[in-house]
């Protein structure tokens, strides 16, 4: 593994167990001596982890965790629940037959990665998720639309939304996929966008609420 791969992973894992929280600071020389790199490969390793919405460059103060205020999130779930359902139900009549499995496929990866602990399951299950969206998206056949839901929806958001949810949410959540995938076999657009749109109001529900106690409990 290279030392730019190094840092990556290490940051990476850092901020998902809490090492690094929203908004703290990443100072380059205690890093680099963490994980016996240099400046240049953990500079390119920033570069990547600030891409991909892990972390932020904040002018004159360096690079810290990214972070998502209750107004972040408000306006991100909003333009999801305009947006996502709506795209959801232009795919309908539009997905091939690969497409469908393909939906039904995720659906089960996703569940299945649900109910086993640990972290590369937490991965998995994000990516499986991924998918199943990307492929309604995609099929949607309104590409502008897509891009700007694609800046809204950073991965290290939908992993933490995960690691927010109950038994019962993630039961829900899941619940919801198959559903999805049940009205587009029925050609049923309406239908799907109606279950999409109750599966982001859950999901909003659920950050959002979890947002204000864990702030709560900080000020404490």
């Amino acid at each position: 593994m290279s030392s730019t791969e190094v840092a990556y992973h290490g940051v990476r894992s850092d901020i998902l167990n809490r090492v690094y929280r929203p908004g703290d600071r990443i100072k380059e020389t205690a890093v680099a001596q963490k994980y016996g790199v240099s400046r240049t490969p953990l500079r390119e390793a920033f570069r990547r982890l600030i891409s991909e919405g892990w972390l932020e460059n904040v002018p004159n103060q360096g690079v810290r965790v990214s972070t998502w205020s209750h107004t972040d999130l408000e306006h991100i779930f909003d333009i999801r629940v305009r947006l996502e359902p709506y795209l959801t139900g232009c795919a309908i009549g539009r997905l091939d037959a690969d497409q469908l499995l393909a939906l039904e496929t995720y659906a089960d990866d996703i569940a299945r990665f649900s109910n086993t602990s640990g972290e590369t399951a937490i991965q998995k299950r994000t990516q499986a998720n991924h998918q199943f969206h990307k492929t309604l998206l995609t099929a949607s056949g309104n590409p502008r639309a897509v891009a700007i839901l694609n800046n809204l929806v950073e991965l290290p958001l939908v992993i933490w939304t995960f690691r927010q949810f109950t038994p019962q949410e993630t039961a829900r959540s899941n619940a919801h996929h198959y559903e999805i995938v049940e009205a587009a076999r029925a050609r049923d657009a309406q239908w799907a966008e109606s279950v999409m749109l109750s599966h982001i109001l859950a999901a909003k529900n659920t950050v959002i609420s979890r947002l204000m106690q864990s702030t709560a409990s900080t000020e404490c």
